[in-house]
């Protein structure tokens, strides 16, 4: 239980030294302060310095344990400070039970996703918004797949979620260069990296979560989320862009134009709902008045998770209870001697 040497000894809150450092000079502090209010009052010129010294006499007999009492008490609140520093020394192994979802997120890479209907772009939204949600969803195992004409693994599913935000930085509109938005490949390959891993039986622990603009060019879409029904992969889509929709810009200036005429992107909500229906998922929208992905995480969480099996964590042994028992024994202890005095 005690270290063998100060290199053992880790503080998890050095912060707290602060409150420690504050507490060790407090009783200079109120030294420097009682003489100075002792200077200040002029006793001395009300009563005669005998008086005064049989006073300072008679008092110091009566609170004999009063010394001990303030010198426990401050103890106690440098103990209580140290406590607050989190010390630790000693490693400890813990088994921990791995649960969690496997979901693959496909995001849509297509050329409409630089439309500007929401501000700077769907795509500059899309990867934020997921860069949050990777975050959040620690302890899940989670893949990446990017698409347009058509889909591509970027990350396989992992747990390692900073690979997955390294990978997340690599998906951008050019890293897919076939034009189109096919969103019955980007769940066909989804639901190919499901079966690399692991085969879960837990209904529901399986999901792809589309997010797309919903602007699909004939890769049957509706057909491949019935397929994923039946191998128990739900489709949750987050359509990103409003209806009205906004004009989609060329990288090289002005806008993209078809026959001559500027292209017009809209959200087609329609087919991201069915999708999601089919396969029991959800669908939401993300624009400049909703709340992002906040609602989507506060329900993915209630999904029913599966077991990933048993890692052994070695974890620094907390030791500040210690600190806080022996804080409170030094102040149990200057109580009992301030009522020593009292009673006497």
């Amino acid at each position: 239980m005690i270290p063998l040497s100060w290199d053992e000894i880790y503080f998890a809150q050095k912060w707290a030294f602060w409150l420690v450092a504050l507490v060790a000079v407090s009783p200079l502090v109120f030294r420097l302060v009682d003489q100075v209010r002792k200077t200040q009052s002029g006793t001395r010129d009300f009563v005669s310095q005998a008086m005064h010294d049989r006073l300072l006499r008679d008092g110091t007999q009566k609170a004999r344990f009063q010394p001990w009492a303030n010198g426990l008490m401050w103890a106690s609140a440098l103990l209580l400070a140290l406590a607050l520093t989190r010390p630790q020394w000693g490693l400890l192994e813990q088994t921990v039970q791995q649960k969690g979802l496997d979901i693959v997120i496909a995001v849509d890479l297509s050329s409409s996703m630089r439309a500007t209907d929401i501000a700077p772009s769907r795509i500059e939204n899309a990867r934020r918004e997921l860069a949050f949600l990777v975050e959040e969803l620690k302890g899940n195992r989670i893949g990446l797949v990017g698409f347009a004409g058509s889909a591509f693994l970027f990350c396989p599913l992992t747990l390692d979620t900073d690979a997955v935000e390294l990978f997340l930085d690599e998906m951008t509109i050019e890293a897919v260069p076939v034009p189109g938005t096919a969103l019955g490949e980007a769940v066909k390959v989804g639901l190919e990296t499901f079966k690399m891993g692991d085969q879960s039986k837990v209904a529901g622990s399986k999901v792809i979560l589309l997010l797309t603009d919903g602007e699909d060019h004939e890769s049957a879409p509706l057909e491949m989320a019935e397929q994923a029904a039946r191998e128990d992969v739900v489709i949750d889509t987050i359509g990103i862009g409003t209806p009205e929709g906004a004009l989609v810009p060329n990288p090289y200036g002005g806008f993209v134009k078809e026959k001559g005429e500027p292209v017009r992107s809209k959200l087609d909500g329609t087919t991201l709902k069915k999708m999601a229906e089919v396969t029991g998922g959800m669908f939401l929208r993300v624009d400049s008045s909703s709340d992002g992905l906040d609602s989507y995480l506060e329900r993915l969480k209630k999904r029913q998770t599966r077991n990933f099996g048993s890692k052994t964590e070695v974890l620094r042994h907390e030791r500040f209870g210690l600190f806080l028992l022996a804080a409170a024994a030094l102040f149990f202890l200057g109580l009992v001697f301030e009522e020593i005095d009292k009673r006497r």
